[in-house]
């Protein structure tokens, strides 16, 4: 999973469906800007700016099917 980390660079569309409040079984489609990269005791993030100009950090580990543009 790592490996999948060092592809986000700031400044490239991330597309990924996430958890619907971050732990439901019911998936919710995220598209926007990587604004930031990280790593944290929860594990590795992305900080993302939507396009209704909304800000979300979402997990790595979380993540399904995401995709870096």
């Amino acid at each position: 999973m790592a490996t999948l980390a060092t592809n986000f660079v700031k400044g490239q569309t991330l597309t990924c469906k996430y958890p619907k409040h971050g732990r439901m079984n019911i998936l919710k489609r995220h598209t926007g800007t990587i604004k930031a990269v990280g790593c944290s005791v929860n594990g590795i993030y992305a900080t993302i700016h939507q396009a209704d100009g909304t800000y979300r950090s979402l997990l790595l580990s979380k993540m399904i099917d995401p995709v870096a543009s």
